[in-house]
């Protein structure tokens, strides 16, 4: 056994510690300090008041699967996933009105793997819409094309409060002035065969998705959205398109095989960017746009007989000598007329600068081969 000393400790000192010890609160007749009631809890604030749409429903769809061809006339109100069977056709007639109730956490959908054709004119448009008077993105959940390469078709419709209001997947589609506002995504696009003429998309997040598909879209309105088009590996021809008052940007391509003619791109975040893209830019108006008209990288792209000017930063920007530009107006832009930010040579001969010495910024980078300038703006396309 190990044994420690015994040392005493004398009695002046072993009083002053006692002492230096605080009494118990009820011993020494002092009251424990109370800490506050803690404030209640906020309850959470209540969801706004949004009032249901009026009218009647002739007809009311919960979880459902339409196995038979089915036409709908009237207004008709979906409250659940409705599925259209890959042997069945839904007809939709003209000035019909379907509307999309939520009911729990499932958003509606209308999910099509046989034949949609919704004809409306141009005085009488279908529309689908949710079951709220005023619409908002997210409402339903959208059009779901699935697998259906039936010939579908939609003809003067108006698409609006969806999370996406046309989802095309591996499948193929029509559009004729069809119209989608108030939405995530406007329309979107994947392993799809898509042709439109006039429609568009607008107050959507997104206008435009395509991913790995074919489009040939002619007249296409697409204004005030926050992006106009994002296109991913996919053939794009874009015609007499209007992208406009798109906040971040109108055009984004990357890896995509264009052909972009005609139309304007105007007052946007940015106009058009392609990255890693091939084809042509031809008769476009690129103009007013906060950062720039048109910017190109790693992109095989011909660049002839566009108006680029007055745009906030820079007219055109380019990373590379893939692509050419010629008989083109690139004046009065804010910062460059011709930004090269590569190390490669640049060609941009025969172009129209405003009737002074261009703007070009190539210093200490790849050199812009702009002889020889034009004396007078070119012809519009």
């Amino acid at each position: 056994m190990i044994s420690y000393p015994y040392r005493a400790i004398p009695g002046l000192l072993l009083a002053a510690l006692l002492l230096s010890v605080p009494a118990p609160a009820e011993t020494a007749g002092a009251a424990l300090p109370v800490a506050p009631a803690p404030a209640p809890a906020a309850s959470p604030a209540p969801a706004p008041f949004r009032a249901e749409a009026a009218g009647g429903p002739a007809l009311v769809y919960g979880d459902q699967v339409l196995s038979e061809d089915t036409v709908w006339r009237g207004e008709v109100l979906v409250e659940g996933v409705l599925a259209v069977a890959p042997q069945a056709t839904l007809s939709v007639e003209p000035g019909t009105v379907v509307r999309f109730r939520r009911k729990g956490s499932q958003a509606p959908l209308l999910m099509v793997q046989g034949r949609l054709v919704a004809a409306g004119t141009k005085e009488t448009p279908v529309l689908f819409t949710s079951n709220y008077a005023a619409p908002a993105p997210g409402d339903w959940q959208g059009i779901l094309l699935l697998g259906s390469e039936k010939k579908n078709q939609l003809e003067n419709c108006r698409i609006e409060g969806a999370e996406t209001g046309i989802d095309a997947i591996f499948s193929g589609v029509v559009l004729k002035g069809v119209w989608v506002q108030l939405s995530a995504t406007g329309m979107r696009f994947q392993d799809t065969v898509v042709t439109s003429d006039g429609g568009g998309a607008s107050d959507c997040d997104t206008a435009l998705r395509l991913y790995e598909s074919e489009a040939t879209l002619r007249n296409l309105s697409l204004t005030g959205n926050r992006q106009g088009v994002v296109a991913q590996g996919s053939s794009l021809y874009l015609l007499e398109g209007n992208l406009s008052g798109n906040k971040a940007g109108a055009f984004l391509g990357e890896n995509c095989r264009v052909k972009i003619q005609g139309g304007s791109q105007v007052a946007n975040g940015s106009g058009l960017t392609l990255m890693g893209s091939e084809g042509s830019v031809t008769g476009v108006k690129l103009s007013k746009n906060r950062e720039f008209g048109i910017s190109l990288a790693a992109s095989r792209v011909r660049v002839s007989g566009n108006v680029i000017s007055g745009n906030g930063n820079n007219g055109m920007v380019v990373s590379d000598g893939a692509a050419v530009a010629w008989d083109n107006a690139i004046y009065e832009n804010a910062g460059y007329d011709l930004y090269q930010a590569g190390v490669e040579e640049f060609r941009a001969p025969s172009n129209w600068w405003g009737g002074g010495q261009p703007k070009i910024f190539d210093e200490g980078r790849g050199r812009v081969l702009y002889a020889p300038v034009l004396s007078a703006r070119p012809q519009a396309r």
